[in-house]
């Protein structure tokens, strides 16, 4: 609720009996762990590490 999801769809989702694979890839992660809140608690994309191991 906290990451701006209504009260409804926060009991509805945490009733799912998906599986953890079946739940990263629905709207549940993808409405409410976005990338930019991932930058802001300071965690670094794998795609940057690369591209920074990678630079010539």
């Amino acid at each position: 609720m906290r990451l701006g999801i209504s009260y409804d769809q926060v009991y509805a989702w945490s009733r799912t009996r998906k599986g953890g694979w079946a739940v990263a890839q629905s709207p549940i992660l993808i409405t409410t762990i976005t990338l930019e809140r991932l930058e802001k608690r300071g965690y670094i994309s794998m795609f940057d590490i690369y591209k920074k191991l990678t630079e010539r």
